[in-house]
């Protein structure tokens, strides 16, 4: 493939992991006009669109898609032979995106990030805390780290990278005999944590006194204020100053923690160095926290 070819396949890969004309043009040191005018001749070329705007945001359609994928094996089979020319690996750069939920982003994840971008400085990590599973195969994200085995994307690459065990959690000094329970609201029923309230509190639809929301991290804030009990994950309610473990609630629930990323990127160097920091910071909460609840 020309070299011609090869530039304006990076703008086009660019754009898709930016997902902005003027990002893009910033991430590859041009004017954003040229941005625009290359993948307008690559649409040419082929006679497809290749980007839809949604929400403002650029959104890869069936021809992007292939086109990205190109693009980011080309990029994989040059990383490849820089490092077999130079005998080392190449520098720690660019962008990755992960996704995750947001007690798992706000809790896990970013305390464990300055020792990544402390040993990468040039690495950019874009963190997506959002409680839906955003598609890899769409490159919503680069790496998904969801809390249950992947049943739906036969597409990507899944590499379990640990458990996580929850526990009853309350305010320190609260009683707990007496202390009502937070549990999820009614669109949030097949989550095992809410199962587990269900099954083994007996708390369900309608119960009294209960205060219900839809996200764990709402759950946590509801606990520091003291407004009642619930399940949290260990590794979470131990990590917070003021937060005592229920005794009389012993608790067996343990969530699955599984890293999700396309194939296509995973040799990428950037990625391969996010996917082992996730992998070491959820060792190392598994070393912390061995005995569960």
């Amino acid at each position: 493939m020309s070299k011609e070819n090869w530039d304006d396949l990076r703008v086009v890969l660019a754009a898709s992991r930016t997902g902005n004309f003027g990002e893009a043009a910033r991430l590859l040191s041009v004017n954003e006009s040229t941005v625009v005018r290359r993948i307008a001749q690559v649409e040419e070329r082929l006679a497809a669109r290749l980007f839809d705007r949604v929400k403002g945001k650029l959104t890869l359609t069936d021809a992007g898609l292939e086109i990205a994928s190109l693009a980011e094996r080309i990029e994989i089979e040059v990383q490849s032979s820089t490092r077999t020319i130079s005998g080392a690996d190449v520098r720690v750069a660019g962008t990755v995106r992960v996704t995750s939920v947001p007690i798992l982003t706000n809790r896990i994840l970013i305390p464990a990030l300055p020792n990544l971008l402390g040993q990468h400085p040039d690495l950019n990590v874009e963190l997506v805390a959002e409680a839906r599973s955003l598609s890899l195969t769409k490159r919503e994200a680069d790496i998904a780290i969801r809390l249950a085995r992947p049943r739906d994307e036969v597409s990507v690459v899944a590499r379990k990278l640990g458990d996580l065990p929850y526990g009853v959690y309350l305010r320190e000094g609260a009683a707990e005999d007496t202390l009502r329970w937070l549990t999820y609201d009614d669109r949030m029923n097949d989550l095992p944590q809410a199962e587990w309230m269900a099954k083994t509190i007996g708390l369900g639809q309608g119960s009294a006194g209960q205060v219900m929301v839809n996200d764990a991290e709402a759950l946590l804030a509801c606990v520091q204020e003291g407004l009642g009990k619930t399940l949290l994950p260990v590794a979470v309610g131990e990590s917070i100053g003021g937060l005592v473990r229920a005794t009389q609630f012993p608790c067996d629930l343990t969530r699955e923690i599984w890293l999700l990323v396309h194939p296509d990127l995973r040799k990428l160097n950037r990625v391969r160095t996010v996917i082992d920091w996730a992998a070491a910071t959820v060792n190392a909460l598994a070393s912390r926290h061995a005995a569960g609840c």
